[in-house]
């Protein structure tokens, strides 16, 4: 049995935008996300089903709402869960911008008057501004190559949960009238947080370059190898990783906007024009601290 045309199909979706990613998709595998010869991804807008999923909390708390809409707006995505967390906020507010338009408005009190002022950011724009990735980092430390990668978004979802969960242990602890339980619960929390911390940059590091005894250069990608070394190296090794690490977690979307106050003047008598950090939330995409 065939399946009968949909005389309907001529209304299906079609793609709004096309969007680069930091990545251009260096570290991907075509299970992960199809990369086409353009270094374009094809962006739909998001349907009602879409949308319902983005209202769900718990789903976005897991991570599972943007992943399914990612997936669903950007069908050469396969894996969203298993991409940098860099390209996923590119491709939100892709998702954004061909869901409802280019021009976007925000919102930021001004730092003379403290009043909110209100802007327009552009998708477009947010995204041709974008930092580019490279292919590979590498942190050196006597003789041995470490090679690192940003976080992916399910490492970034695994911190937003413990993050969550340690700051309602906390909150917790007011209740807790034993002062012994309270300082144990205290050091839990705190342990919780340094094993996650610990987890996340063992994750970030690829591999590990060593010359061996025949002076031949051999590659460690084992995660528990991995994370031993990282367990007995000197601190300032795990510190130099991390800040390689964060730098590359910096490189994607731009999140600055300047804006400019309806009400405060220069001692020129131009307005004030100030800084705004422009946060791409998940639930409403854009808002402005």
């Amino acid at each position: 049995m065939t399946n009968k045309h949909n005389p309907l199909s001529s209304h299906f979706r079609a793609p709004k935008l096309f969007a680069p990613i930091p990545s251009a998709g260096k570290f991907y595998e075509s299970a992960v996300v199809e990369m086409p010869d353009t270094l374009e991804l094809p962006v739909f807008a998001m349907t009602a089903k879409d949308e319902m999923i983005m209202k769900n909390p718990d789903a976005l708390l897991n991570g599972e709402a943007v992943a399914q809409v990612i997936q669903s707006c950007v069908p050469n995505v396969k894996n969203a869960r298993a991409m940098l967390s860099s390209d996923i906020d590119v491709l939100l507010v892709a998702v954004q911008g061909a869901t409802y338009g280019d021009e976007v408005e925000v919102t930021a009190p001004c730092p003379t008057c403290k009043e909110d002022q209100q802007g327009v950011a552009s998708v477009e724009q947010a995204i041709g501004s974008m930092g580019v990735l490279e292919k590979s980092y590498t942190v050196e430390h006597e003789g041995l190559e470490i090679k690192v990668r940003p976080f992916t978004y399910a490492s970034t979802i695994q911190a937003g949960i413990t993050n969550f969960q340690s700051t309602r242990s906390l909150q917790a602890l007011a209740e807790v009238k034993d002062e012994m339980e309270r300082l144990r619960l205290f050091n839990d929390n705190f342990k919780q947080i340094a094993d996650l911390n610990f987890r996340l940059i063992v994750d970030s590091i690829s591999s590990i370059v060593y010359i061996d005894e025949e002076g031949e250069k051999q590659s460690v990608t084992d995660r528990k190898h991995i994370a031993e070394f990282l367990d007995n190296a000197e601190g300032r090794v795990g510190k130099k990783i991390e800040e390689q690490i964060a730098q590359l977690n910096s490189i994607g979307i731009n999140h600055e906007m300047k804006l400019q106050c309806e009400k405060c003047t220069n001692d020129d008598g131009t307005p004030v024009v100030f800084d705004s950090r422009v946060n791409f939330d998940p639930v409403n995409f854009f808002t402005a601290s």
